[in-house]
C-alpha cells in the first residue's frame, strides 16, 4: 500500500554527539498510565537513592539524555539541582510516549569537558528567565514633546501633524489636537499647535484655542491636511445622542477658521477620521464602534468626495489582525498605494492596552497588516502605558512619526520619532506577548543564575504575558517570597480566558486576602485565603488545567481547584505583581498536562520487555529510498499483523518534524512518502535525522539523510 502524504517551523538537526564521551549511563523507565502522548513534557526526580551527585558535574552541566542507541537526544531543562542536598528536578521532552510497556531512556553523566544544555525554551510550550526584559529597545521618543494647552495641562491625545517644508503662514509644522489631561474627556476640543523645530510647540499668534464651542458631549479625533493651499481640520463632536458628528473647519491663515460644519452624521461611536487627498478626490477613513473600546470588533468604514464636505457612498474596509482589535488609526497615500499606522488592543482586553502597528493596501479597502509591532510601551519611559493614535509622514520607507501616550501615572503627551520601517519592526526580544507597567529586572536573589521579574512599586503594578494554545496544560512560575505583609503587596499567576475583559483565576500571594498564606481567587477577583502558610525563599506557583478544572498548586500541592474558566476560550496567562512591595519572579513556563500524568523511574537496569533496536518484534522497517533524499524519499514498514502505527520523522534531539502516520494499519507491507517538508508546510533543514516506527510490538529508529 502506498500512501502519499503532501507538504505540509522548520527545527535543524542538531549534530551528534559521541556518547563514549560520558562515562556513566542510568536508564529512565517512563510509564504512561494514560492515552498515547507526543511531544510530552516528563518529570524526572532524582535523589540519594537512585542517582550518585558525584558521578556528574557540580552543577549537572554534563547531564544528557539519549535513547538507548545514542542516536537521538532529548531536549531537557534543569530546574532544580542541589549536589549538597543530593536533590534534583528535570524536565525531558519525549516525542512518543505509548501505553502499556516502559519507554526507556537514557541518563547520561560523567563528561567533565561537556557544555550545559539545559533548554527550558526547546522542552516546553513556552519559556522565559526574564532575562530578555533587560534588553527591550525600541524606536521610541526617549522625551514627549513640550504641547501648551488651553487648560493648562500641556496633556494632548490624538496628534494630526501636517509637515510643509519651507513653511505655511510662517510654520513648518501644524499639529491639531486635543487636550486630555489625566483621561479626562470634558477638556477635550480641537486645538492647534504650530512649531518651527519640531520639539517646542506653540499656539500660532492671533489664535485662541480651542477651536470649537464645548458640546453636550465632548469633542475628539483631529485630523488636518493641507489642500490648495487651506488647511482643513476634521474632528468628532460626540453629544451623547446616540449620534457621532464628523464636524469640520477651514482656513487660509491658520488662525481663523471659520464656523464648523457637520459633514457626516452616523450612529453609535465614531472614532478616527482620517483623510487624504489625491488632487482630485478626498478619501475619509472612519471607526464605527458598536459599544466603545471593550468590544470584541470593530468596523471600519471608506466614503469619497468631490469637495470635502458632500461625502458619497460608504463601503467597508477589510483589516485583519488575529487576537488583536483595531481602534484609531491614520492614512497616508503616496501616489502608488496607502500606509496606515493603526492602534490595536488583545482580544478580550481594552483601549488602555494599545500598540501601534503598520498596515498598506493598494485600494484603500483590503488591508494587510504587517505582523510586527511599530511602537509599544518603553517600560519605565514617559510612554510606558501606552501606545495610542498616531500621526505620519511617509518618504520611501522613511517614517516620521507624531504619537500620543498614556504614561503608568495616567498622563497623556505626544512623542516624535523617525527611522526606516524596517527599523521599527524590529521584534522585541522576548518571548512575552505584553507587557505593562513597572516592570524590571534584577540579579539579586538569583535562583538558577537566571535574572527575576521585579516589581519596583509605582502607580501601575507590572504583568507580563504569554500566550497559550491548546487546552489541558499546567503554567508555572518561580517565585521569591520574602515574608512581607506591606499592604496590597501581590504575587499572583494567572490564567485568562475571553468569556469577558476580566475573566480569569490566578493563585499566589495577596495580603488582602492574607498575610500569613497563599491565597486563589476564582472570577470576579474574590480571593480566598488557603490553608498553606507563606515559606521564605523561592516558592513554586502552578496551575494545571484539564478540560474546565484548573488546580491551583503551591511547591507541588493543590490548594484548590475551580471550574469557571471556558477551556475553549483560555488564550493567554499572566504573572504579575503589585504595588505596595517587592516581587522576585523566576523561570516561566508552560508545559503540556495529563491526569493521570506519566512517571518517570530511574532504574538499575534495562527492563527485559524494552525490544531491540534492530527491530520491532512483529514488526519491520526498511531503510528509506533513496537516501540520502532531496526532496522526498520512501519510507516502507511491515506489519505481520493489523495494529495501530505511528511513524513520525525527528531530529536529533528528538523533536518531531512530521509525523507521516498515525493510525491503525493492516497487516503486510506499507509505504510512505515523506517530502522533506515540515509539520508546517517549510522545507526541513539539510542534515541526519530518524524515522521511528512505533507499534504494539515496540520502537525502532532508522537514520535518513536530507542533502539540498
Amino acid at each position: 500500500m502506498m500512501i502519499l502524504v503532501a507538504c505540509a517551523g522548520t527545527i535543524a538537526p542538531a549534530a551528534a554527539q559521541d556518547v563514549n564521551d560520558w562515562a556513566y549511563q542510568r536508564p529512565v523507565a517512563v510509564t504512561n498510565p494514560g492515552s498515547a502522548l507526543a511531544d510530552y513534557q516528563v518529570k524526572i526526580v532524582l535523589d540519594a537513592g537512585n542517582f550518585d551527585f558525584s558521578q556528574a558535574q557540580p552543577d549537572g552541566a554534563d547531564v544528557l539524555f539519549s535513547d538507548l542507541d545514542g542516536l537521538v537526544f532529548y531536549p531537557y531543562w534543569i530546574e532544580t539541582w542541589d549536589p549538597f542536598a543530593e536533590t534534583a528536578v528535570v524536565w525531558v521532552r519525549l516525542p512518543d510516549l505509548p501505553v502499556g510497556d516502559p519507554t526507556v531512556i537514557a541518563l547520561l553523566t560523567g563528561n567533565p569537558s561537556a557544555t550545559p544544555r539545559s533548554d527550558g525554551a526547546a522542552t516546553f510550550l513556552f519559556y522565559s528567565g526574564f532575562e530578555e526584559l533587560l534588553s527591550l529597545v525600541g524606536m521610541n521618543a526617549a522625551e514627549p514633546q513640550v504641547t501648551p494647552t488651553y487648560d493648562g495641562s500641556g496633556q494632548v491625545v490624538h496628534p494630526d501633524v501636517v509637515h510643509v517644508p519651507g513653511g505655511w503662514n510662517g510654520y513648518e509644522y501644524w499639529m491639531g489636537m486635543t487636550p486630555y489631561p489625566n483621561g479626562s474627556q470634558a477638556y477635550e476640543n480641537p486645538s492647534v499647535l504650530v512649531t518651527n523645530d519640531n520639539e517646542t510647540w506653540i499656539v500660532p499668534p492671533g489664535l485662541t484655542n480651542p477651536l470649537a464651542p464645548t458640546p453636550a458631549g465632548h469633542n475628539d479625533d483631529v485630523d488636518m491636511l493641507l489642500v490648495n493651499g487651506e488647511m482643513v481640520l476634521y474632528y468628532v463632536e460626540t453629544n451623547d445622542d446616540g449620534q457621532s458628528y464628523l464636524t469640520r473647519f477651514a482656513s487660509t491663515d491658520g488662525v481663523d477658521w471659520g464656523e464648523p460644519q457637520v459633514v457626516l452624521t452616523i450612529p453609535n461611536y465614531v472614532m478616527s477620521p482620517a483623510v487624504t487627498h489625491d488632487g482630485t478626490t478626498w478619501t475619509m477613513w472612519y471607526l464605527q464602534s458598536p459599544g466603545g473600546c471593550t468590544s470584541s470588533y470593530q468596523d471600519i468604514w471608506r466614503c469619497t468626495s468631490s469637495d470635502g464636505i458632500a461625502w458619497g457612498p460608504v463601503e467597508a474596509v477589510t483589516l485583519v489582525q488575529p487576537g488583536r482589535v483595531p481602534w484609531h488609526f491614520d492614512v497616508q497615500y503616496d501616489g502608488s498605494g496607502y500606509d496606515m499606522l493603526f492602534i490595536s488592543y488583545p482580544d478580550g482586553s481594552a483601549c488602555n492596552d494599545t500598540r501601534l502597528y503598520h498596515a498598506a493596501s493598494a485600494d484603500g479597502l483590503a488591508w494587510t497588516v504587517t505582523e510586527q509591532t511599530v511602537l509599544g510601551p518603553s517600560y519605565g519611559g514617559w510612554d510606558d502605558g501606552n501606545i495610542y493614535r498616531a500621526s505620519f509622514t511617509r518618504d520611501g520607507d522613511w517614517l516620521r512619526i507624531w504619537y500620543s501616550s498614556r504614561s503608568s501615572g495616567g498622563q497623556w503627551r505626544v512623542g516624535f520619532t523617525e527611522g526606516d520601517l524596517d527599523e521599527f519592526l524590529v521584534p522585541e526580544s522576548t518571548t512575552w506577548n505584553e507587557l505593562r507597567g513597572n516592570i524590571s529586572v534584577t540579579t539579586e536573589f538569583p535562583r538558577t543564575g537566571t535574572h527575576g521579574l521585579r516589581q519596583d512599586g509605582g502607580s501601575t503594578y507590572p504583568q507580563v504575558f504569554g500566550a497559550l494554545t491548546g487546552g489541558d496544560v499546567c503554567v508555572n512560575v518561580w517565585y521569591r517570597d520574602d515574608l512581607s505583609a506591606a499592604t496590597y503587596l501581590m504575587a499572583i499567576l494567572r490564567i485568562w480566558d475571553t468569556a469577558s475583559i476580566h475573566h480569569c483565576v490566578g493563585t499566589g500571594v495577596w495580603t488582602g486576602s492574607s498575610t500569613t498564606a497563599y491565597s486563589y481567587h476564582s472570577e470576579d477577583f474574590a480571593y480566598t485565603a488557603t490553608g498553606l502558610p507563606r515559606i521564605a525563599g523561592w516558592r513554586h506557583l502552578s496551575i494545571a488545567a484539564l478540560g474546565s478544572a484548573c488546580e491551583f498548586r503551591i511547591d507541588g500541592v493543590p490548594v484548590a481547584t475551580v471550574d469557571v474558566l471556558d477551556p475553549a476560550l483560555i488564550n493567554r496567562f499572566s504573572v504579575e505583581g503589585y504595588r505596595g512591595g517587592t516581587c522576585f519572579f523566576d523561570d516561566a513556563y508552560v508545559r503540556r498536562y495529563m491526569d493521570p500524568e506519566p512517571t518517570a523511574t530511574v532504574v538499575a537496569e534495562i527492563p527485559s520487555a524494552v525490544p531491540s533496536p534492530a527491530g520491532a518484534g512483529g514488526a519491520r522497517l526498511e531503510q528509506n529510498v533513496p537516501n540520502p533524499l532531496n526532496p522526498g524519499t520512501t519510507i516502507a514498514f511491515e506489519l505481520a499483523r493489523p495494529d495501530r502505527v505511528t511513524l513520525r520523522v525527528i531530529d536529533l534531539h528528538g523533536r518531531v518534524i512530521r509525523t507521516l502516520v498515525v493510525g491503525e494499519r493492516s497487516e503486510g507491507r506499507h509505504e510512505v512518502v515523506w517530502d522533506g517538508c515540515d509539520e508546517q508546510g517549510s522545507p526541513a533543514a539539510s542534515g541526519t535525522y530518524l524515522y521511528r516506527l512505533v507499534t504494539s510490538d515496540g520502537v525502532v529508529s532508522r537514520k535518513l539523510m536530507l542533502v539540498k
